[in-house]
């Protein structure tokens, strides 16, 4: 029975990113081997509650080995979806706390990462599990679709 509500899911999820433009994941896991490096920004929670903003850089933020899901955000600050998704990545991270990172690539400021990821719109979200790739979006994905997708890749 759970197979097959998990299959419907995945079918109704395959039908939303094709009616959305949204690619479907799971990628086949791109390795981080001759990725190149850049300062980007790390979602953080600080003790009152809100998201903090904290410098740190790609490779290390998303080459890990431990389980932790790192979402990987490429957006600009001139781009509309970008910015609705923002607020939507920073729930999440609110509610998942440590059990995720969110990390943000500015696509102008690292025109390398963006390249290597071969992000060609944006905003362009990856999700890595132990510094692979195992899931990825193009475009704007409501909060719930998103909780979803994180549920399943368990």
């Amino acid at each position: 029975m759970i197979c097959r509500a998990r299959m419907h899911l995945v079918l109704a999820l395959l039908a939303l990113f094709a009616l959305t433009g949204c690619s479907a994941g799971p990628t086949s896991g791109m390795s981080l081997e001759t990725a190149p490096d850049g300062d980007i920004e790390i979602l953080t929670i600080d003790k009152n509650g809100d998201i903090a903003h904290q410098p740190g850089r790609f490779l290390q933020a998303v080459r890990r080995s431990d389980s932790k899901f790192v979402i990987v955000d490429c957006w600009a600050s001139w781009c509309g979806p970008c910015r609705a998704l923002a607020p939507i990545l920073e729930d999440i991270k609110r509610e998942r706390g440590d059990e995720i990172e969110v990390v943000k690539v500015d696509v102008d400021a690292n025109p390398e990462i963006a390249r290597f990821l071969n992000a060609s719109a944006i905003p362009d979200v990856r999700i890595y599990r132990e510094g692979v790739q195992v899931y990825d979006f193009v475009g704007l994905m409501p909060k719930g679709e998103i909780d979803s997708i994180l549920k399943s890749l368990k």
